[in-house]
């Protein structure tokens, strides 16, 4: 086999992979929202008639919700709507459907017709079931634009050998080990899937948005990173203090996002459709700790406070715990605000003056330990509950005043843990050498891994976002092996929606169970 052999083979296989497409322009973008959306980039009318003239706006019925996001048009509910990419309408042989209806292959104005007279290009009239669509020039344009580009818009980052994911991690500064010991977990799980094949024949790349965790919260790292090649999810990652930023980010992108390590997974009434969280964060740890309170701990009417530094997912939690409280039968229960990294002793003396009985504290560890300091000094053991994702740290290193007094919930427990689950992480984890301390970090990268294997390999071989997130909508008690069962559904983003509640002994510095999982139910 000779150099000039050689050479054409090699170059016969570099033709033979699917280049990655080039990013949408604006009007195509402009395009893909209104085929996905039914609504106008520039704030214009779409309007949509139905039948014998039932009009509604075109939101109400986007061309994604018969035609699909790849525009194959698979039967639904008794229709069958045909195949719209620009291949398939562009057929130079032109067309001949189940019912009879024949016509010559279309081109733009052909098109544009048929949304919105509902003629085909041999001038039949076609499907009852089609909406005559209302809008103007330029979104019509938008609208062709982006059927043209369809077929290649689907699953970005995605070839017939390959699927690209992408993760934003600290890699410099002051957080750059756990960040690196993340990025080690997730290689290597890339690294054993790829070993046994892929995914439906797929292997897995991981692009790395690296950031230094002095200088920059990451989203301008991974913005840059989406710019520049295309990515078709997001996994793992972390951006402290940009977890909102982040989310929002996914949404705008229709970037499905697997197990981002944060502490607020804002859980709610509409919760991100794009954003997959593993573990309940401080807002659904203080709904188990009010549930604890109210069955263990007799609410009367002595003072409850809820103590909490100004931020802005801080302050939701409180307020949603203040409301719980109340339902659960508190009488009298405050919310009290102090500046992050200002957290002032002296109030420690006015809530014992006031009888305050039950103290919820949602500060770091440094001001954990200025309360429990403070209230030693002037003989004062409320009842403390605290969030684990917070202060598990000074709980654990409390004066011995407090010993029965501090309650703490937890998302998750060594008691989870399965041993194969336990011998993979340790494979995956082992090139790292990374320490004790950021094995959380860890377990959140692996259990992010595991939930986007099992996504992956539900969904099949005919991949999209959208395919994605429906089979990981339908997760149920899924076990990873570190972590409680994780469930997700279509209003349902928090995967083990629940904690268990902790005392602290302080004599062995160690924590004692003393409930079981308390799960919570959807908002």
């Amino acid at each position: 086999m000779g150099p000039r052999f050689l050479a054409l083979l090699l170059g016969t296989l570099s033709c033979g992979a699917a280049a990655a497409p080039a990013p949408l322009t604006p009007r195509e973008l402009a395009g893909r929202k209104i085929y996905f959306e039914g609504a106008s980039s520039s704030g214009g009318d779409i309007s949509a008639t139905l039948g014998a003239g039932v009009r509604l706006p075109g939101s109400a019925v986007p061309c994604a919700n018969c035609h699909g996001e790849d525009g194959a048009g698979r039967p639904e509910g008794g229709l069958l709507p045909p195949e719209i990419t620009w291949a398939e309408l562009t057929k130079p042989y032109g067309h001949v459907h189940p019912s009879g209806r024949k016509h010559p292959a279309f081109d733009d104005k052909s098109v544009a017709r048929a949304i919105s007279e509902g003629f085909d290009r041999g001038g039949n009239r076609l499907d009852a079931a089609m909406p005559r669509y209302s809008m103007s020039w330029e979104d019509m344009t938008g609208l062709l634009a982006y059927l043209k580009r369809l077929e290649d818009d689907g699953a970005p980052g995605m070839t017939d050998s390959a699927l690209r994911l992408g993760v934003v991690l600290p890699l410099r500064g002051r957080l750059a080990e756990p960040g690196r010991a993340m990025r080690g977990v997730l290689e290597s799980w890339l690294d054993e899937v790829n070993a046994s094949g892929g995914i439906h024949g797929r292997k897995l790349e991981l692009a790395v948005a690296g950031y230094d965790s002095d200088q920059e919260t990451g989203l301008a790292s991974l913005q840059h990173l989406l710019a520049q090649e295309p990515i078709f999810a997001l996994l793992s990652g972390w951006v402290p203090g940009a977890e909102k930023e982040l989310a929002e980010l996914a949404e705008r992108e229709k970037l499905p996002l697997i197990g981002p390590l944060t502490l607020f997974s804002r859980e709610g009434d509409a919760p991100n459709r794009h954003v997959f969280h593993l573990l309940a964060g401080p807002q659904e740890q203080a709904r188990v700790l009010v549930e604890y309170a109210a069955k263990e701990l007799h609410l009367d009417d002595s003072p409850v406070v809820i103590l909490h530094p100004h931020d802005e997912g801080l302050s939701e939690t409180a307020r949603a715990a203040r409301a719980r409280f109340q339902e659960r039968g508190a009488k009298r229960v405050e919310v009290l605000r102090y500046e992050r990294g200002r957290f002032n002793p002296a109030v420690v003396a006015d809530l014992k003056r006031k009888g305050t009985r039950l103290v919820m504290f949602l500060g770091n560890d440094t001001e954990l330990a200025a309360l429990t300091a403070r209230a030693r000094a002037l003989g004062w053991a409320p009842y403390l509950l605290l969030s684990g994702s917070l202060s598990a740290r000074a709980a654990v290193e409390a004066p011995a005043l407090f010993q029965g007094r501090i309650f703490v919930a937890y998302p998750t427990l060594p008691s989870d843990e399965q041993a194969r689950a336990r011998e993979a992480f340790s494979r995956w984890s082992a090139r790292t050498h990374a320490t004790q301390a950021h094995r959380m970090a860890q377990v959140s990268a692996f259990t992010a891994a595991r939930v986007m294997t099992e996504g992956l390999r539900r969904t099949g071989r005919q991949l999209s976002r959208k395919k994605l997130i429906d089979q990981l909508e339908g997760l149920y008690a899924f076990e990873t092996g570190l972590v409680p069962p994780l469930s997700y559904g279509p209003n349902r983003r928090v995967g083990a929606l629940g904690s268990y509640v902790v005392t602290v002994d302080l004599t062995a510095r160690s924590f004692r169970p003393v409930t079981g999982w308390m799960a919570l139910t959807e908002p």
